[in-house]
Order: C-alpha cells, then structure tokens, then sequence
C-alpha cells in the first residue's frame, strides 16, 4: 500500500512538472511571438545591412526574433500581414500606399541608387544624344533609376529610348547576347559586368555617364545621368504592426545602424563579402568590386523619394502624390 500511495506521489510529481513546463513552454512562445519580426526578403547585396545585422546577432542582442522569409512578393506579404518588414525599391511600395494599403515607409536603406548604363566596350554611345531611339534593358518602368535616367534624358537631352524589360540577370544576358544596345544596371550586377572579358582577356563592357568615367577620351566626366545622389531602397514596414510594436521597429533600425556602422568601416572585409555571399548568388570579386558603392543609411531623402512619386503620377501609375504620407508619422524625427 505504501509503495503504491509513493508511486502515486511520484506520478503526481512528474506530471505536475509537465504541465508546468508545457504552461512555460508555452509562455516563452507567446513571449517569443510579441518579440518575433518576420522580414519578407528578395535576395540582394542592397539588404546586406540586415544579413549583417542578423548574422552578427545584432537583432538577438535587442531581444528581437527576427525572421528573414525569401519570396518575390515581399512588399504583397507586408502589405497582407503576413510579414512585418521589407526591404524594397521605394517605387515599389508607392503604388499600395497611395492605394491606401496597410504599408509605410520606415527608412531608408541607402543612398545613392547604384544603377549604371552598361555598353559594350566598342559602343558608338559617346554622348546621351547616342542612346536616342536604342533598345535599352531595364527592370522596369516603374524602377528608380529607369525613372531617373529616363527623366534626366527626356529633359536635359530631349532623348528618348526603347526599354526592354529585364530582370539583372536577363538583362546582363541581353547585353552579351547584342540583343540591347545597353543595359541599365544596379550592383553588383554593374561590378559582373565590368569583370566580363574576350578570349584575348579585354574587358567586354564600359559604363557611361557615370560621373567617373571618361567616356569621350577628351578629359571631360560627364555627369551621372541618374543625378546626384539619388535615393535608394527604402525599409518599408505594414502599418499596424508599427502603430502596435513601435519600440520594437525603433530596435530593429537600431541593429541595422549597427550593422551599417560595421559594413562602411570596410565594405570589403571577408566576414562581410563571406556573409553577403550567403545570400546572393554572384562572384565573390564582384562583391568585393561592388561593396565600396553601397552607401548605406536609415535616413530618409524623404524630397527625393516625393519626386520618385511625382514622377509616377505623370507616368499615371497612381493619381495623387500622398507626400509625407508616404512615411511612418511615428519615426518622424527618428529617421525622416
């Protein structure tokens, strides 16, 4: 009877314990969750300061569980809830704003856009009136340094070009193939181009109104026919999620400046090439090429990014430019 009424106890015991891990376990989750950011990524060295961010534990280190999900429709996941965060070309998340989605802009990623004319090297194209009337690949209309160059060359120039819409990698394809008089592209696809060489071991590729290279050969740079310092990708976030975690969002942009910190003390380091090449599939030299140009920051160039919308208003994409309401009110002051 004894060593029944014991083990009896000792069941008791054991059970008890159980259900109070299981009640622990399944506080440390609902903790876990109310901590938890799940950032919706397409892959690109233009993200490099949340890999940075992630792989260092900078995240971690702020009590944040900071999910990165790959998918090509990032800014939709956001927009829908079933993401917080993403990082994203600003023209991209324009369009659901100004439609009234749940999606704001929280800060930027960098600046300037990194997007290049590309040529081949024995292009006839020595000045912008050259690219009048030629095929030239593009991501999209709707992309930022399409709208940049295209504006720049509309009116400075009074030229017009042909775009063929291409992804990077198709589009750098194009350009080897001659099916494009030029491709305008963004790093580190500019740095694979450049890398490119003939079976003599010429390079097979140029950039052009760059604002660095000499394209004439007469000692006179042109300017960048994107403009000066253009804006770039911006941290786009769903708008209820910052209304209810704002600490939480002012945490997680306080890990990517740290990250950015790290990344321009040198942008070439091994830790940081080894990291962005665990997410994005390109050379290693072209990262190491292409990592000096990426100039990143958190705040916003909330002027340049009203002229993308303004620019997209013409183009009839969306009928009215929301302006500041393209930003979080929260972070005004923060980053913006």
């Amino acid at each position: 009877m004894k060593k029944t009424l014991v083990s009896l106890f000792c069941i008791g015991l054991l059970l008890l314990g159980f259900n109070q891990t299981l009640e622990a376990g399944s506080r440390s989750e609902r903790n876990e969750g109310q901590r938890r950011i799940v950032v919706a990524d397409t892959n690109s060295t233009h993200h490099l300061n949340l890999y940075v961010a992630y792989e260092r534990g900078l995240f971690a280190e702020r009590g944040l569980d900071v999910v990165i999900e790959q998918t090509n429709a990032s800014v939709a996941a956001v927009v829908g809830g079933t993401a917080d965060i993403t990082f994203a070309c600003p023209t991209a998340v324009m369009t659901p704003i100004a439609n009234g989605s749940n999606l704001t802009i929280i800060a930027q990623v960098k600046i300037p856009c990194t997007s290049l004319l590309v040529v081949p090297v024995d292009s006839p194209i020595r000045s912008p009136q050259d690219v009048r009337g030629l095929q030239i690949a593009g991501l999209s209309a709707t992309c930022c340094a399409v709208i940049a160059i295209r504006d720049n060359l509309r009116d400075l120039y009074n030229v017009e070009f042909e775009l063929a819409t291409l992804a990077p990698g198709a589009a750098l394809a194009a350009l080897q193939a001659g099916s494009v008089s030029g491709a305008i592209l963004e790093e580190p696809f500019v740095a694979e181009a450049l890398l490119l060489v003939d079976a003599q071991g010429r390079p097979r590729f140029r950039t052009v109104f760059d604002g660095r290279s000499d394209v004439n050969g007469d000692g006179i740079i042109e300017a960048n026919l994107a403009g000066e310092n253009p804006p770039c990708r911006t941290i786009n976030a769903n708008t209820n999620f910052v209304a209810n975690r704002l600490d939480d969002v002012i945490l997680f942009l306080e890990a990517i400046e740290e990250a950015n910190r790290i990344i321009l003390a040198n942008p070439s380091a091994p830790e940081i090439v080894a990291i962005a090449l665990k997410y994005v599939s390109v050379s290693e030299q072209a990262i190491i090429n292409s990592n000096p140009n990426l100039g990143f920051q958190t705040r916003l160039d909330t002027e340049g990014l009203k002229a993308y919308a303004d620019a997209l208003v013409r183009m009839g994409t969306f009928p009215v430019n929301p302006g500041d309401g393209l930003f979080a009110p929260q972070l005004r002051g923060i980053t913006w």
